[in-house]
């Protein structure tokens, strides 16, 4: 099996948040000297307590598709995400492309259960 594709920025995930906020709703930028790797990627933390809690289940905080945007997934695209829209859908973290005009989390609400079915299957296709 090949390596998973990442979303990285300068080898942090989530472009330095702190997963445990994302998958909170409440997205907040991590600490540089409070981090783990997992995956090869770094995940930085507000607060050692949450890098404890990630350290113990990282698959449950680490964002599904690698960080990269859930509907492109589903589309069978790799499209950088932006932490500031994620959802959690099934106890998984799903981010999504943003901009000032765009949100695709909205595409991804109109029918997310379809939406995660097409996201593994392309997934599949892309590991």
């Amino acid at each position: 099996m090949k390596k998973e594709p990442q979303f990285l920025e300068n080898g942090k995930a989530l472009k330095g948040h702190d997963p445990l906020s994302v998958y909170d709703g409440i997205t907040t930028m991590g600490n540089e000297n409070i981090n783990s790797s997992y995956k090869d990627a770094i995940y930085q933390f507000k607060s050692i307590e949450n890098k404890k809690t990630f350290d113990m289940t990282p698959e449950k905080y680490a964002p599904k598709y690698g960080g990269y945007c859930s509907i492109a997934i589903s589309e069978g695209s790799l499209v950088p995400a932006n932490p500031h829209s994620a959802l959690v859908q099934n106890g998984a973290l799903h981010v999504f492309y943003k901009d000032e005009e765009e949100d695709t989390k909205d595409e991804w609400n109109i029918n997310p259960i379809e939406n995660k079915k097409r996201a593994e299957i392309e997934w599949g296709k892309l590991i």
